[in-house]
């Protein structure tokens, strides 16, 4: 009887464990912090920021010329990323989310002027700033995630972050597709500076995280270069298959987000069609944290493998089909790929190494994505001026089949 009661204790016990580990609301405080921090941030951005492709446009004259406006952001951030990534692994992360929520307001700034004198060089100057602030932030965020969340759940954790900071972007997309009526794009993107503002404050009260090693610097932090080249040569087939990966969703990200609004737009689309565009490719963020579950339960390279095949079908139909109601589809489609591979990402980078490196080693995959971020734009921009869309889009979908054959074939070893 007594030996019942045990067992019985110690299956409850489990049971609620695992209960525990399934809801958002038992994660630390600090990850549900800055969940709303980035929340609040997101909102300021879901206001204008599915116009950004059409407010470039209105400053550009080719494509290849958008795509170049587009790039400064990655630009920086591909900089700015050895230097930060170092940081992250010699001061608490918390700080990092903290410089970049102090630097946010100029980036409304800068999109506010630009709107008002109509030149170009604020738009240079606000995606720059956006380029170091968006990266302090992400490497800060991400790296806090990895010190404080258990391992078996940091795809469903990052996945919780997504949901709800999208929930907030589509929220304030909606507000802006009546507001855009009423007022000019630049007034809107302008919301991004107090929303920063107030998450700045919110973000002071995160627990400070703890750090794997005392932050002593040992060496200049110029030398963050040579130490993230020196993590590439080092890495190994798997790291390297996974950033072909990361590098490919940036190239798939560029093409939803920006090109495909701007050829809906040329095609005859409004603005409010154009933030609805917005905001479809957002929706799948909601279920990021279903799709971290569903990561960190099943084989990952089967999951990027069935992820890319579905690429390469939608590509097919984009390339068919030209009218909006497909392109709609296609962004909410691709859209639950891409947060299916992020949470995939997410979880990979974490367990193929060890918690020292976590700064260095996420911001070596995030220079990755960084590098696609900036050449995507170019590249489907000087792509679509020579090719046009159909040709663009098939060449996507056979560069999708091929990888995924890649990882069909690796997947008795996730």
């Amino acid at each position: 009887m007594q030996n019942d009661i045990i067992i019985e204790l110690v299956v409850s016990h489990k049971i609620k464990s695992e209960v525990r580990t399934d809801v958002g609301t038992s994660m630390p405080e600090g990850v549900r912090l800055f969940a709303w921090v980035r929340a609040i941030r997101w909102f300021g951005w879901g206001f204008g920021e599915s116009l950004l492709p059409i407010f470039i446009l209105s400053f550009s004259h080719t494509f290849a010329e958008a795509g170049l406006f587009s790039s400064t952001v990655e630009i920086v951030s591909l900089m700015s990323l050895p230097i930060i990534g170092t940081w992250a692994d010699r001061v608490p992360a918390k700080r990092l989310v903290l410089w970049s929520l102090i630097l946010y307001p100029f980036v409304g700034l800068g999109y506010l002027l630009a709107g008002i004198f109509g030149l170009a060089v604020f738009v240079v100057l606000a995606r720059a700033v956006n380029g170091f602030t968006w990266e302090l932030e992400n490497v800060g965020v991400a790296t806090y995630y990895r010190r404080v969340i258990d391992k078996r759940s940091i795809a469903a954790s990052f996945g919780y972050l997504d949901t709800w900071t999208n929930l907030a972007w589509i929220a304030a997309a909606i507000m802006g597709m009546f507001l855009i009526s009423f007022m000019p794009i630049h007034y809107l993107l302008f919301a991004i500076a107090p929303f920063s503002i107030v998450a700045y404050f919110i973000a002071l009260k995160a627990p400070k995280d703890p750090m794997a090693s005392d932050g002593e610097v040992k060496q200049p932090i110029i030398y963050s270069f040579g130490k993230s080249l020196k993590a590439w040569r080092t890495w190994k087939a798997n790291f390297w298959l996974l950033g072909i990966i990361v590098f490919f969703s940036s190239i798939i990200s560029a093409f939803t987000s920006f090109f495909i609004p701007i050829t809906a737009y040329l095609a005859g689309a409004n603005l409010p069609m154009v933030v609805l565009l917005g905001i479809f490719g957002a929706l799948p963020a909601l279920f990021g944290y279903i799709l971290g579950r569903i990561a960190d339960r099943r084989n990952r390279y089967i999951l990027i493998a069935l992820s890319l095949f579905c690429v390469a079908i939608i590509a097919v139909w984009l390339a068919a089909i030209h009218a909006y109601w497909l392109k709609l589809s296609a962004v909410f489609l691709l859209g639950i790929i891409l947060e299916l591979l992020y949470v995939v990402q997410s979880s990979l980078i974490t367990t193929l190494g060890p918690a020292e490196t976590f700064g260095r080693r996420g911001s070596a995959f995030e220079s990755v994505s960084t590098l696609g971020d900036l050449v995507a734009p170019l590249i489907l921009g000087v792509a679509l001026d020579v090719l046009g869309f159909s040709n663009v889009t098939f060449v996507i979908g056979a560069v999708a089949i091929v990888l995924a054959v890649t990882f069909l074939l690796k997947r008795r070893e996730a």
